[in-house]
């Protein structure tokens, strides 16, 4: 099969020459559904991975569990968004604590607290 060729397939009569081209293009179009399940597969292990790295940089802050950074990705989305996200509009979206709302909101604004070491 040569690209920009058309294949001929020798065939006998019209039948067999119809259930031959029926049965190139079944397995053609089962081909690109296989390429589109694999991009749709491999899109999805992103999100997941993608979805693992925001738990984990989310769920490092101090106070801050699993349920709080679901609450967070549901009502605010990014990391870029909460970091520029104030103290109020964290209260106003989600349910976490006044607490963990100011050590968001100081985590990505005061170096002096992200910097320093926690001791729990």
């Amino acid at each position: 099969m040569v690209i920009g060729k058309p294949t001929f397939v020798p065939v006998q009569d019209f039948e067999m020459g119809f259930e031959k081209i029926v049965k190139i293009a079944h397995s053609l179009g089962v081909c690109k559904q296989q390429k589109i399940r694999e991009k749709l597969k491999a899109e999805r292990r992103q999100l997941v991975q993608g979805m693992d790295q925001y738990l984990k940089v989310i769920t490092s802050l101090p106070g801050i569990d699993n349920h709080d950074a679901n609450a967070l990705c549901q009502a605010i989305g990014s990391v870029q968004a909460i970091a520029k996200t104030s103290k109020e509009q964290i209260l106003e979206s989600t349910d976490l604590s006044t607490d963990k709302a100011e050590i968001i909101s100081r985590f990505f604004r005061d170096p002096s607290f992200y910097s320093s070491p926690k001791v729990n």
